[in-house]
């Protein structure tokens, strides 16, 4: 009787990692934002720049670990990477001024490059291929699930004792949970341990085909010169530029503009995460069944809806608050799981790491715009109204893109 394939205990070690670095630094320190614009008389716009410093930082970081990644064991980096996430949660609860919550959000940049989303998605792309989409679901699901759960952790600690306890709180936990998985857990490939891709009963010719599968695909220089890749670059970086810049100012937005109480705040932070995890499953299940990019072009759909209802969010209706939760989360995480399936169905192969990398880092910068953007109209507007507009607009034209990369992928399909 055949035990369970290896490939899913790495799964959920990287399940783990991800849960505690993406849900603390990317989608839990945001719940702290009018806590730090009470006590230091921040404004929307500087208190949410030290976190688009972390994305510009990570994109300029990302072309370099793509290449160390393709090159040396992508586990052991990780190690690095985890090191340097633990460090500047460890003193976030005793920042007392601007430059040093950037310095927190630089050095935790550094963690996500070496231990974030690249190296989950290389090691995965190792241990599954036929369920790659499912798997991948699972490992992006693990996002949203830190950012539903600790919310709820930190929330009660921040209503009775204040952020700095919460951060300390939510600090030890994410840590236990990503020193265990990547000690325990995560192996590099299924070729170190004699075994084959999705726990292939015949090891002998799955090894041959892996190794075969590896070294074939376009290199990066073969992506750039075809309109997909652009097109791609296009997308992925619109739809991060909203997504980046809603995560990181919702909180703002409900709290000063809204008059949203921070148990309420909670609730809603976890409720938008609880539906990224629904929407995370459902993609990764429907990208194993029908055209990837269509999969992609539904989530940008529901992104648009999830926006139309944040610009007419009202503070007394419960309906529309968590209506927007359960929409945006759902279309945030099918955009974010789709991304990542169609620029594997697109360039995978011997050069995923590098081509990766130059989508992380677009991404990554334009996140980082997004929140730039968001905070500096916030504060010449007064309001969030008029870019929510525009990102609505955005959307739109997002949508005709993975339209046009729809196209191409069918006639990619119909050329082989």
């Amino acid at each position: 009787m055949r035990g369970i394939f290896y490939g899913w205990w790495v799964l959920l070690g990287l399940f783990l990692i991800y849960t505690a670095n993406n849900g603390i630094l990317m989608h839990t320190l945001p719940l702290f934002y009018p806590a730090l614009t009470e006590e230091f008389g921040w404004n929307q716009e500087q208190v949410t720049q030290p976190a688009s410093y972390l994305f510009i930082l990570a994109a300029f970081l990302t072309p370099f670990m793509g290449a160390l990644f393709d090159r040396f064991s992508t586990r052991l980096i990780m190690v690095f990477g985890i090191a340097a996430v633990v460090l500047p949660l460890a003193f976030y609860s005793r920042i007392s001024s601007l430059g040093e919550l950037t310095v927190i959000y630089l050095v935790g940049a550094v963690g996500l490059a070496g231990s974030g989303l690249m190296p989950n998605m290389l090691i995965l792309t190792r241990w599954f291929r036929r369920y790659r989409g499912r798997a991948v679901g699972i490992l992006l699901m693990g996002s949203s699930l830190g950012g539903a759960l600790f919310p709820l952790v930190a929330g009660e600690t921040l209503a009775e004792q204040g952020w700095r306890e919460a951060s300390q709180l939510i600090a030890v936990i994410g840590a236990v949970m990503m020193v265990v998985a990547i000690a325990l857990l995560v192996r590099n490939r299924p070729e170190d341990m004699g075994l084959a891709p999705d726990g292939d009963p015949e090891p002998t010719a799955a090894l041959d085909a892996a190794s075969a599968a590896a070294t074939a695909g376009p290199t990066l220089g073969d992506a750039v010169r075809t309109p997909a890749f652009y097109l791609l670059l296009f997308a992925t970086g619109g739809m991060w530029f909203c997504i980046v810049g809603i995560i990181q100012h919702q909180s703002l937005y409900f709290g000063d503009d809204l008059g949203v109480d921070t148990a309420t705040l909670a609730r809603i932070f976890s409720a938008f995460f609880w539906s990224a995890i629904v929407g995370k499953l459902l993609f990764g299940f429907l990208a194993d069944r029908f055209d990837k990019t269509l999969v992609m072009l539904a989530s940008v759909f529901n992104l648009t809806i999830g926006l139309l209802i944040l610009r007419h969010a009202d503070p007394t209706s419960s309906l529309s608050l968590y209506g927007y939760a359960v929409v945006y989360g759902i279309g945030f995480s099918g955009a974010f799981a789709a991304i990542q399936l169609v620029i594997a169905d697109f360039f995978a192969g011997a050069s995923y790491g590098k081509i990766l990398g130059v989508f992380t880092m677009v991404d990554s910068i334009a996140g980082a715009m997004g929140i730039q953007y968001l905070g500096a109209q916030r504060v010449a507007d007064g309001n969030y109204l008029q870019t929510l507009n525009e990102m609505i607009g955005l959307t739109l034209v997002i949508a005709a893109v993975v339209g046009a990369l729809y196209l191409i992928h069918a006639r990619q399909r119909r050329a082989r």
